[in-house]
């Protein structure tokens, strides 16, 4: 991983910064958010008053995690190049890896280098980002995925409707394991917590959808870096008798692909397209990838960053989005192709287009509590 982190960062070297480290239109908001949005429309509408010139409009990304996990932190990197092509401006950016210690001094760093917005991505690094808006009340902040509520008057956060996408992954464990004659899929989570439970929920309720009797057999890593443990955890569902997994765990997802290639099982990706990032470096674990639920991070940037240069963006709000808004959805590619019959792959397609049009009843995920997670994933244990 090392090697592979090494990889990308060499080859972006003309984007990238190694300093301190080495949206669509929302389809609801809260009352407190759409409060917000209107004290700031003033302010917003100040701020488009005079055009942006793209050429002087210069935006970070600070990464608080590693490159090369083939999933979250990657997705982020690689909305760089579509930022700059499609907006004309300039991108730079700072990957701090796993220290927190890190997150904080790489935040002033970026304040202090005068950029125009400076975009974060994840909950990593919510205090660190809290407390930089605050000490920098001029600087403005978007996180593209985070689940803070209540951000300071300057940050604007970006959420998914992660159930939504997972509903679709449950789908396709769900077919596949009815051709293989199978009633039990799996689960792994990088670790037992709300923000990794969303995708289980939705995961189970869409494979419900395909096969009300479905079962699911659920396990957590405990971290989102540790691919050894991943893989042993796996392998232990694997061996249980069931062939298909949905692998919600970043980085350690990659010890799940790496088990089911050593079983000749099959992988649900999460966040990026997983099959398409690895077909060239490792086709034999891209090959067990039936699909990804994936957030599209590249798109939801462009679409947040073109919103701050025209002066839209509700500052000290949070707005989550979804399929309808193109937001999230699911990988299709060659292997989805493969992988799935026609027949099952319509399936699929149809219930997405009922989810759009509010026509599956799903258990809302957000804000959800422990008790109900609970009793969602007892109800379906092996």
């Amino acid at each position: 991983m090392k090697k592979l982190t090494a990889a990308l960062l060499a080859m972006s070297m003309t984007a990238g910064l190694l300093a301190g480290c080495g949206a669509p239109e929302p389809e609801e908001t809260t009352a407190a958010a759409t409060e917000a949005a209107a004290d700031t429309s003033e302010e917003a509408g100040d701020d488009s008053a005079e055009a942006v010139n793209p050429e002087d409009y210069k935006v970070g990304l600070m990464i608080p995690g590693n490159l090369g996990d083939k999933s979250f932190f990657d997705a982020a990197f690689n909305s760089i190049e579509p930022i700059k092509e499609q907006l004309g401006v300039t991108v730079e950016y700072v990957e701090c890896g796993t220290d927190t210690s890190k997150f904080y001094p790489a935040l002033v760093d970026m304040c202090e280098a005068g950029y125009d917005l400076i975009l974060t991505i994840s909950s990593n690094n919510d205090d660190a980002l809290v407390q930089a808006a605050e000490e920098y009340p001029d600087q403005k902040f978007i996180n593209l995925d985070d689940e803070m509520t209540n951000p300071p008057a300057n940050v604007y956060i970006m959420g998914t409707k992660n159930n939504e996408m997972s509903f679709l992954a449950g789908a396709a464990g769900a077919l596949k394991a009815a051709e293989l004659g199978e009633n039990t899929i799996g689960f792994v989570g990088g670790m037992d917590i709300p923000g990794i439970n969303e995708f289980l929920v939705g995961y189970i309720e869409g494979a419900q959808a395909i096969n009300p009797d479905i079962k699911v057999s659920t396990s957590y890593v405990g971290s989102f870096t540790d691919t050894a443990k991943a893989k042993e955890n796996a392998l232990l569902l694997y061996n249980s008798g069931l062939s298909v997994i949905f692998a919600a765990a970043g980085q350690s997802g990659l010890g799940v692909i790496d088990a089911a290639v050593e079983q000749g099982k099959f992988v649900i990706g999460v966040d990026s397209d997983q099959a398409e990032a690895l077909k060239d470096s490792q086709p034999d674990m891209a090959a067990v990838i039936i699909t990804s639920a994936i957030k599209n991070i590249s798109d939801n940037a462009v679409k947040a960053v073109d919103r701050a240069m025209k002066g839209e963006i509700p500052y000290g709000t949070r707005e989550v989005f979804g399929l309808a808004d193109g937001a999230v959805g699911i990988a299709e590619n060659e292997f989805y192709d493969q992988l799935l019959s026609e027949e099952d792959r319509a399936q699929i397609e149809e219930l997405k287009q009922k989810v759009i049009d509010g026509e599956v009843e799903m258990t809302p995920t957000e804000g959800i509590t422990t008790e109900k997670i609970n009793e969602i994933r007892e109800a379906v244990r092996p």
